[in-house]
């Protein structure tokens, strides 16, 4: 399984939000591909508990997710998002889901305290059986917003609110709902 994505992550230290897009990949062997296109060549590599990181002109780099727990539960989840599976996403997160028509939100709030002072919730919205946007919220207001489509042309970025509306209008540009 494989879909291009376009990420913003935002913060309160930039002026602008930072973009980069590329395509993600959930092979059948459970190893999860993110690479990324643009602004500059990144693999990443989830393979078990070893993720390893090849950038453009650099040698790969390795980490073990023993030695990262609140990334372990992170990318468990998203394999479980991946695979269908609500129970281990139930040992990690608080779930719920909301739904209007074809349109839905999966809300996960992280049972664990050290990763709450991290990350405040993650909302993935869909349409019919297709996720479109991640929406990955910190407590401080920072975050990523993922639109799961190919990259558009351009040379200006669109705003966080309206990157926001599109996504919770399941990622069709232009559209808006209310949450």
């Amino acid at each position: 399984m494989s879909t291009d994505f376009v990420e913003y992550r935002f913060s309160h230290l930039l002026r602008k939000p930072l973009r980069s897009s590329g395509t993600l990949e959930y092979r059948a062997d459970g190893v999860l591909v993110r690479n990324v296109s643009a602004p500059t060549r990144e693999t990443t590599e989830v393979d078990g508990e070893q993720v390893r990181i090849t950038r453009a002109g650099k040698s790969t780099r390795t980490l073990s997710l023993q030695r990262a727990p609140q990334l372990r539960v992170l990318l468990g989840s998203f394999r479980a998002l991946l695979e269908g599976k609500l129970t281990p996403l139930k040992q990690d997160f608080d779930v719920s889901l909301t739904e209007a028509a074809a349109h839905w939100t999966l809300t996960l709030k992280p049972r664990d305290p050290t990763l709450a002072k991290h990350l405040a919730h993650i909302d993935v919205h869909g349409n019919g059986d297709k996720p479109s946007c991640l929406e990955a919220l910190e407590p401080d207001g920072d975050g990523a917003l993922t639109l799961f489509t190919a990259a558009a042309a351009s040379a200006v970025l669109p705003s966080r609110a309206e990157l926001e509306r599109t996504c919770r209008a399941g990622g069709v540009q232009g559209a808006t709902t209310s949450r």
